[in-house]
């Protein structure tokens, strides 16, 4: 089968969806499809530029990647009204969109993949057999298109990263529910296999091995928002009033221009500045030994953030195929796949004393942790990124 993936996305990127998109291109190719992906040239950060999706993300070469002619709007944001601009940008979008779905449909590809609402509105439109990813509801216009593709027979699935958000496709968008895909997001399992001892990774990455070690591996702010970092440090801030020795907070994934802020509230709020350690992105190869340094990770995603429907981040995989406890909020999404006692720590979302007691809970009871982990490296093998990709191969 030879699949042509269009993506409406600077790549490579720091974002995650950059990785998930790529992944999944060469989970296609790993699978026995011809996969090609289409994107638009941006202008990328000095620190990104000259890179490809191979060796930024570490993938095996095994896909075609094609970059096509754009106008980068993106780079009048800083000069425009925020609501000329959001209108600017969808024309852009919609427009590009359509180039570049007369450019790919001349690949003949059997398949055609986009998690852009645009892009799978004129392959639909142009009768092309389309599988469209949806990850979160983006608003009324989203709702717009994607109600006049769900019942086009051109459109073969609606792959939802959610139960949630499948639940939304059916009854708020009229999609048949024979239609709909549920599949979370994948790992690379045999990755965190491979990583070294506790030791040897604290040792190599200068993480102190005489105390406990909180951990957060992802972005620290999404457009222009935090991710839950602050909350973190509130609930450290909690954790230093009481008698339990203070866990050292590793915070991997950038963007470090944050910082100032976080160790601002910290000084404020008594944590300890040897408490703290704040680390710009890293490679993706990297994140196992990161993450395998700490005692406990925490995902930090509050309720106004993960409003969206869906919205299933992908650093929960990537957290339960490491083996380290996690201490998460107690979030519909997150109960998909997440279970309280199970295989994580489920805390009241945006409580600060929930989650300090969360963590508290995770870093001192005997057993407890190393029970979390097992069960969690346990249940997310059947997350891998080929099979996922298999699954939407055998069902388009």
């Amino acid at each position: 089968m030879k699949v042509l993936y269009v993506a409406n996305a600077r790549l490579p990127t720091e974002k995650a969806h950059g990785y998930q998109i790529c992944k999944m291109c060469e989970s296609f190719a790993a699978v026995g499809a011809e996969v090609h992906l289409l994107h638009p040239r941006r202008t990328q950060p000095s620190s990104l530029s000259g890179r490809t999706v191979f060796d930024y993300y570490g993938l095996r070469k095994n896909f075609q990647v094609r970059t096509l002619a754009n106008w980068d709007v993106v780079r009048l944001e800083r000069f425009l009204p925020l609501r000329i601009f959001s209108v600017l940008f969808m024309l852009h979008a919609l427009l590009w969109g359509l180039c570049a779905v007369l450019t790919a449909r001349r690949y003949g590809a059997d398949l055609y993949f986009t998690r852009d609402i645009y892009c799978a509105f004129w392959f639909v439109l142009l009768k092309a057999p389309t599988i469209y990813e949806i990850h979160v509801d983006e608003g009324m216009l989203h709702r717009f298109f994607l109600r006049r593709l769900v019942r086009n027979p051109s459109l073969k699935k609606v792959v939802a990263l959610a139960a949630t958000l499948r639940d939304h496709c059916v009854s708020r968008l009229g999609c048949p529910p024979e239609k709909v895909l549920v599949l979370h997001h994948g790992v690379d399992t045999e990755q965190y296999n491979r990583v070294p001892e506790v030791a040897k990774c604290r040792k190599e990455l200068e993480v102190p091995s005489d105390r406990k070690v909180l951990g957060y591996v992802g972005r620290f702010e999404v457009l222009g928002h935090d991710k839950g970092v602050m909350g973190i440090l509130q609930a450290m801030a909690l954790l230093c009033k009481t008698d339990t020795p203070t866990p050292l907070f590793l915070c991997v994934g950038g963007p470090m221009d944050a910082v100032p802020l976080y160790l601002q509230f910290a000084e404020t709020s008594g944590i300890p500045r040897d408490s703290l350690r704040f680390v710009d992105r890293v490679p993706n190869a990297d994140v196992p030994r990161w993450l395998n340094s700490c005692d406990a990770i925490v995902l930090p995603l509050n309720a106004g953030y993960m409003q969206n429907i869906g919205a299933m981040p992908l650093k929960l995989f990537e957290y339960m195929a490491s083996g380290v406890p996690i201490v998460a909020p107690d979030l519909p999404v997150l109960r998909e796949v997440l279970v309280h006692g199970r295989n994580a720590w489920l805390v009241v979302p945006d409580s600060d004393r929930s989650l300090a007691d969360g963590i508290e809970e995770v870093l001192t009871t005997d057993g407890l942790a190393r029970r979390l982990g097992r069960q969690a490296r346990e249940d997310v093998q059947q997350y891998a990124w080929n099979e996922r990709a298999a699954r939407i191969l055998r069902l388009a």
